[in-house]
């Protein structure tokens, strides 16, 4: 197999064809879409640099991996990290991220392997990325390889709508009489509103005020990430470009004249997922996020949606709603610098001095972040 590595915004732009092809057909969701990593790349790639592998066979593309390499240095350590695009910066961290390939999935990745050994790395974390044969295959080759985790599973909550009739068919007994007690209480006295907000400017503002109030709601609780301005620059734009392509949207519930909760969603094939949930803790006790998500899947369901995806995270509320798992990997792994120090901090003596001088904390802190 021949293969080139793209290191510029620029080059991947010139891509588009090949990656939606393979996207499209090892079904990888729109997380993992070109559009979505060029925006992302737009946002972070400063902090960054890509890595993005391209696979041929006979001349013909067969896999694009979209990596990069994040290099950072704490406590006198280099570390050079080996992720997604998408996912790894500590920024806006996407999920059901892909490898994307078409053809045998042990000669892709065979050859990702070898080239993912020559890439300038010494810690891999491919997080929230899908299991399927050439990821699975990918784990155990770096297994074999380098000082690899076990896997690790993240849970990815979904309900089933191609089965039921009413989208709390599945839901607990008890969330269900909850919510149809809330909703006949609120509608009786005419203080509900629904609203699907699906024009691009409408989009927009409602991206807007999603951050604005989350900023408000967790300035008290250590912060919002949508303080930083990349990355509600990031929510703003990619949910304004989705609802311009027409996959964009946003639902809203209205209590007494006032925004009670948002869920931001993008369509994706027959799937509907929610990105983004928010509520105003004012209206707690009505439990305004279990009522913005019972209209969003009640509204994917009407559309024809087979399945609704609430996204990683393993969050209670999701299994109230009657959602069941299906599973992604974090692959963790290391080698050189990385390695040496993993060993040496298992040493009862040093590792007395690394805690002591907080240099293993703060090299796990930087890998982590």
């Amino acid at each position: 197999m021949e293969h080139e590595i793209l290191t510029s915004q620029d080059e991947i732009e010139g891509i588009e064809r090949e990656w939606e092809i393979l996207r499209k057909c090892c079904d990888a969701s729109i997380y993992a879409s070109h559009a979505w990593a060029l925006e992302w790349l737009d946002k972070f790639g400063s902090h960054t640099q890509p890595n993005v592998v391209v696979l041929k066979e006979n001349g013909r593309t067969c896999a694009i991996a979209p990596f990069i390499i994040t290099e950072q240095k704490t406590a006198g350590i280099k570390i050079k990290k080996l992720s997604m695009i998408g996912n790894g910066t500590g920024t806006t961290e996407l999920y059901d991220l892909s490898i994307l390939w078409c053809g045998e999935a042990e000669k892709i990745a065979d050859a990702l392997a070898e080239i993912i050994d020559q890439l300038d790395w010494n810690v891999i974390q491919i997080h929230d990325i899908r299991e399927d044969d050439v990821s699975t295959l990918l784990y155990e080759k770096i297994s074999s390889l380098w000082d690899t985790d076990e896997i690790v599973k993240i849970p990815c909550p979904y309900v089933e709508l191609d089965s039921i009739s009413d989208a709390l068919d599945n839901a607990s007994s008890r969330t269900r009489r909850m919510i149809r007690k809330t909703l006949q209480s609120l509608e009786e006295d005419s203080r509900i509103r629904y609203r699907r907000v699906d024009i691009p400017e409408e989009v927009k503002e409602a991206a807007e005020f999603y951050a604005l109030h989350h900023i408000s709601r967790w300035e008290d609780k250590g912060g919002s990430i949508f303080s930083n301005e990349d990355i509600a620059s990031f929510l703003k734009d990619i949910t304004t470009y989705a609802a311009n392509e027409g996959y964009g949207e946003v639902f809203e519930v209205w209590i007494d004249g006032t925004l009670a909760s948002q869920m931001i969603c993008f369509e994706d094939g027959d799937v509907m997922r929610a990105y983004r949930v928010g509520m105003q803790p004012r209206f707690s006790q009505l439990s305004p996020g279990n009522l913005v998500s019972y209209y969003a899947m009640s509204e994917a369901l009407k559309s024809g949606f087979t399945r609704f995806d609430f996204g990683a995270g393993s969050e209670e509320y999701k299994y109230r709603l009657g959602s069941k798992d299906r599973f992604l990997m974090r692959i963790q792994s290391k080698r050189g610098s990385m390695k040496t120090m993993s060993k040496l901090s298992s040493l009862p003596g040093v590792k007395y001095v690394l805690n002591k001088s907080g240099v293993k904390e703060n090299a796990l802190k930087a890998i982590n972040d």
